[in-house]
C-alpha cells in the first residue's frame, strides 16, 4: 500500500534530498530563478513554459535563449557532468561483459553502449535514465551470431529500431502503466541478482578469461550458441578459474572499500557522487597500496578488454563484414530477432522509466522514449553494434547520485565514447574489483528487501504471524498469497531466463488472479414486489458485479427458473455486462424461463452495456427484452462504479437530483449501496 520509492531505503539519503530540494533549489534561488525545482519535469513541459527575464537583462522573456539560461540555472551543470562520468566509467565493464557473452568483441560492445547513451539522452522520453547495451539483449543474440554470422545481428537492430518507432507510434508504451506491482517488485529482485552474480565473473584470471573469449570468436560458426548464452551462474559453470591467494584478498578489499564509500560517503557529503570517489580510492588502493606496498595486481580494465582509440564504421563500408544483401529472405531471416529484440527492449525501458517516474516524483513521456531509442538502434546497427535498451543499474547510480536531467545521461555517452577513442589508457588502469564494488552498492539498492517480509508474512499461518508480530493481534503489513506468489515466480524467471519470460509469466498469473477474483465476486439480490397496475408479483434480481465469461456460471446459479413468477427483471444498476459470454449467459437464463412460459427483462443498463446488448439484439432469444425506457437507461454521469471509463463521478446536476426525488426510498438505498 505504499508507494514503491519508500522501498528503496537509498532514498532516504542526504544525496537525494539535496538534489531534489536543497541543491537544485538553491541553485535557482541564486540564479534569481525562484523556487521552482522542477527542473525534471519542466524539461518535458518547457513548450509550456515562460522563461523569465534575467537580473542582467540579457535572456528576453518567451526567447529561445531565455529558456535555455533558465534552464541553465536551474541545473546543478557540475554534479550532472559528474555523475554521467561515474556512470560511463560503470558502464565499461558491463559493455565489455555482455559483448564478450554474446560471442561479439569488446570494441562492439562499447561502440553499442556509448551510441545508445548518447542518442536516447537527446531524444528519449525520460531525462536522467541511462541506456546502453544490457545483458536482456545480449542473451538472445547468440544463436544468430553463431548461426547467420554478426552481420545479421546488425541488420536486427536496425529492423528493431524501426519495429519500436512503429510501437512507439502508435503508442503502445502506455500499456506499460499495466503491469502490476508484484511483477514490478519481481522484476527489481531478479534483475538486482542477476546483476550481482553477473559481477561474480569479474574474479575470473584475465588470461583464461582473454583465452576463453578468443577461443569463442574463432569456433563462432562450430559451436553450439546454447553453450554461450549469457547465464546467472555462468561464472561458476564456464570452467574459468577464480584468482587466488593475495590476488583475491586484495581484490575483495577494494571491493569492501569501493561498496563501503558508496554507501555512507553521502552521509557525509552530497557535494561529489559516491560512485566517482569509490573508483578514485580503489584505483589508488590499487597502485599505492596493493602494487607498491604488497607487490600483488588485482584483474584491471585493460586485463580483461584493453581499449584502442578508433571510430565505428558504417557497417556496409567496413572490410570485417561481409554484409547479406537486403532481400525479403535476409527480412525474414531476421523478423523474429527483431521482434524479440523489441519486445524485451522496450519492456525494460518502460519499466525502468516507470520505476524513475516513482524515485523522482515526475512524469516521463513513453512515446517519445520508444521513438528515441528506436532511432538510437537504427543508428547502432547502421555502425556495427549490438543494440541496447535502459539499463536499470546505470540509471539508480545516476539517480542516486543525485542527476536529473539530460545532461548527465548525455555526458556519460560523451565520455564514453572519448574514453574509447582518446583517453582509453586512463581507464586500462582502473582496478575492477573497484567498479563490482559500485555494481554491489547498485545490487543494494535496486534490491526490494521489504518484500521478502512480506513474502514471509503472506507464507505464514495466522498463529506464526501473531508470534511473529506480536504488537498486534494480526499482522497488517500481509500481502495476498497470490501476490506473494507472483513477486517469487517473477524473481526466479528472471534469475533463470530472461526479463521478458519473467513479466510475461508474471502477467499472465496476475490477469488469471484477477479473472479468477472478479469472477466470485458477482452476486445478486433478489426481491419481490407487486405491480401496482396488474396486482401481480414482479421478481427483480440486482445484479453487483461484472458479467463476463469467468463469472457466467456462478451468476446462472443464482436463479430460481421454477418458482418465480411470470414477470421476472433484472437490474444492471451495479451490474455491467462485458462479452460476448454474457451475451450467452443471458441468451440461456432466457431459454431457463421461456421453457417454464416466463419472460425476462433487462432494465437499467449502464450505457456500455446497453451499446453491447444493443449490437447483439439479433443473437439474444425472443424470451430476453431490453427495457428501452428513458429512466431505465442509466446515463454516464450516474456511473457509481465507474467500471467502464475510471472517471471521476461528476456532480449531480438539478435534473438528476429531480429524478432522483422520484424514486422510491429503495431506489435511495441502493445508490448509497453502490457508493460505498
Amino acid at each position: 500500500g505504499r508507494p514503491i520509492r519508500d522501498s528503496w531505503p537509498f532514498l532516504q539519503r542526504p544525496n537525494i534530498a539535496m538534489a531534489a530540494e536543497g541543491g537544485y533549489a538553491a541553485a535557482a534561488a541564486s540564479a534569481g530563478v525562484g523556487n521552482n525545482t522542477g527542473h525534471s519535469s519542466g524539461e518535458e513541459d518547457a513548450s509550456g513554459s515562460s522563461a523569465t527575464e534575467s537580473d542582467d537583462g540579457s535572456a528576453n522573456k518567451g526567447s529561445a535563449a531565455g529558456r535555455v539560461v533558465k534552464r541553465f540555472k536551474e541545473e546543478n551543470i557540475a554534479l550532472e557532468v559528474l555523475c554521467g562520468v561515474t556512470v560511463a566509467l560503470a558502464l565499461i565493464p558491463e559493455a565489455v561483459a555482455f559483448a564478450l557473452s554474446a560471442g561479439l568483441t569488446a570494441s562492439i560492445g562499447l561502440h553499442s553502449a556509448w551510441i545508445i547513451a548518447f542518442v536516447t539522452a537527446i531524444l528519449g522520453g525520460r531525462p536522467a535514465m541511462i541506456c546502453g547495451a544490457t545483458g536482456s539483449l545480449a542473451v538472445l543474440v547468440g544463436d544468430t551470431v553463431s548461426g547467420a554470422g554478426v552481420e545479421y545481428l546488425f541488420l536486427a537492430v536496425i529492423l528493431m529500431g524501426v519495429i519500436e518507432i512503429i510501437l512507439g507510434l502508435v503508442g503502445i508504451g502506455s500499456l506499460a502503466a499495466l503491469i502490476p506491482t508484484p511483477v514490478m517488485i519481481g522484476f527489481c529482485n531478479g534483475l538486482a541478482l542477476v546483476i550481482g552474480l553477473a559481477q561474480m565473473g569479474n574474479f575470473k584470471d584475465p588470461s583464461y578469461v582473454k583465452a576463453a573469449a578468443n577461443a569463442t570468436l574463432a569456433a563462432a560458426n562450430a559451436t553450439n550458441a546454447t553453450s554461450r548464452r549469457l547465464s546467472s551462474f555462468s561464472a561458476f559453470t564456464n570452467g574459468i578459474p577464480f584468482i587466488s591467494g593475495p590476488e583475491l584478498m586484495l581484490a575483495i578489499a577494494i571491493t569492501v572499500v569501493s561498496f563501503c564509500i558508496c554507501v555512507f560517503l553521502p552521509k557525509l557529503t552530497t557535494k561529489v557522487p559516491g560512485a566517482l570517489v569509490a573508483i578514485v580510492v580503489g584505483t589508488i588502493f590499487e597502485w599505492a597500496i596493493a602494487q607498491a606496498v604488497f607487490h600483488h595486481s588485482t584483474p584491471l580494465v585493460g586485463d580483461i578488454a584493453a581499449l584502442h582509440g578508433s571510430f565505428p564504421h558504417i557497417a556496409w563500408l567496413n572490410n570485417e563484414y561481409n554484409m547479406p544483401p537486403l532481400n525479403f529472405q535476409t527480412f525474414r531471416e531476421v523478423l523474429p530477432l527483431s521482434i524479440t529484440l523489441a519486445a524485451v527492449g522496450l519492456l525494460e525501458s518502460l519499466m525502468t522509466l516507470n520505476l524513475i517516474d516513482e524515485l523522482t516524483e515526475t512524469k516521463g513521456n513513453t512515446r517519445r522514449e520508444c521513438i528515441g531509442q528506436g532511432v538510437a538502434n537504427i543508428i547502432c546497427g547502421v555502425l556495427g553494434g549490438m543494440g541496447g535498451c535502459a539499463m536499470l543499474g546505470q540509471s539508480m547510480i545516476n539517480i542516486g547520485s543525485g542527476a536529473r536531467s539530460r545532461v548527465s545521461s548525455a555526458t556519460a555517452g560523451i565520455v564514453l565514447c572519448l574514453a574509447v577513442m582518446v583517453a582509453y589508457p586512463a581507464i586500462n588502469i582502473i582496478p575492477v574489483s573497484a567498479l563490482v564494488g559500485v555494481m554491489f552498492d547498485v545490487v543494494f539498492h535496486t534490491f526490494e528487501w521489504g518484500s521478502l517480509k512480506l513474502m514471509a508474512l503472506a507464507a505464514m499461518p495466522l498463529k506464526m504471524r501473531e508470534k511473529f508480530d506480536g504488537k498486534t493481534r494480526r499482522s497488517n503489513k500481509k500481502i495476498r498469497r497470490a501476490d506473494a506468489f507472483i513477486i517469487l515466480v517473477v524473481t526466479l524467471v528472471t534469475l533463470f531466463t530472461d526479463l521478458a519470460v519473467a513479466v510475461a509469466t508474471g502477467m499472465i498469473l496476475a490477469c488469471f488472479t484477477f479473472v479468477y477474483d472478479t469472477a466470485t465476486q458477482i452476486c445478486v439480490y433478489a426481491r419481490e414486489e407487486q405491480d401496482p397496475d396488474s396486482g401481480l408479483p414482479i421478481k427483480y434480481y440486482d445484479v453487483h458485479g461484472v458479467l463476463f465469461f469467468g463469472s457466467c456460471a456462478q451468476f446462472l446459479s443464482f436463479f430460481d427458473e421454477k418458482n418465480d413468477p411470470q414477470d421476472v427483471r433484472l437490474v444492471f444498476d451495479a451490474g455491467y455486462i462485458a462479452d460476448y459470454s454474457a451475451i450467452q449467459a443471458l441468451n440461456k437464463l432466457g431459454e431457463r424461463y421461456g421453457a417454464h412460459g416466463k419472460t425476462v427483462k433487462l432494465q437499467q443498463l449502464k450505457p456500455g452495456s446497453f451499446k453491447l446488448v444493443q449490437k447483439s439484439a439479433g443473437l439474444m432469444v425472443k424470451e430476453l427484452s431490453v427495457s428501452v425506457e428513458s429512466e431505465e437507461v442509466l446515463e454516464s454521469e450516474r456511473e457509481h462504479l465507474n467500471v467502464e471509463h475510471w472517471h471521476q463521478m461528476p456532480r449531480e446536476s438539478s435534473q438528476h437530483s429531480e429524478e432522483r426525488s422520484k424514486r422510491g426510498p429503495a431506489d435511495e438505498g441502493d445508490d448509497a449501496f453502490n457508493q460505498a
